[in-house]
C-alpha cells in the first residue's frame, strides 16, 4: 500500500471533527470514482443521511426522511491519520445532504 492509499474500512464510522475539535458527524458513506484499477474518493458523506444513503433507499422508506448530513470534497477533509479524521475548512463550506 502506497502512502496516499487508505482502507476505507479504517474510515468507515470514524468520528469527523472540525478544526475547533468539535465532532461534525461520523463517515458514514464514500463517493468514488474508478481510475485504472484504483478507485478515488471524490467525496465524503459525514452523518445519519450518509448512513441512510448506504443501506439503500429502502431503509429511508422505513425510518423516514428526518436524516441530515454533510459532503466533504477531499480537499475538505484530513485524513493523514484515518483514525483521526479532521476537517480542513469550515463546516458551512461544507455541502448540505438531505436525506
Amino acid at each position: 500500500m502506497n502512502s496516499d492509499e487508505v482502507y476505507l474500512d479504517d474510515l468507515l464510522g470514524r468520528v469527523v471533527v472540525a478544526r475547533n475539535n468539535r465532532a461534525v458527524g461520523r463517515l458514514e458513506e464514500f463517493h468514488t470514482e474508478q481510475h485504472g484499477d484504483y478507485f478515488h474518493i471524490v467525496e465524503f458523506v459525514i452523518g445519519s443521511a450518509g448512513l441512510m444513503d448506504r443501506l439503500n433507499m429502502g431503509v429511508r422508506a422505513l425510518f423516514g426522511k428526518g436524516a441530515s448530513g454533510k459532503i466533504a470534497r477531499p480537499d475538505q477533509i484530513d485524513i493523514t491519520d484515518p483514525t483521526r479524521p479532521r476537517l480542513t475548512c469550515s463546516i458551512r463550506d461544507l455541502q448540505d445532504l438531505e436525506g
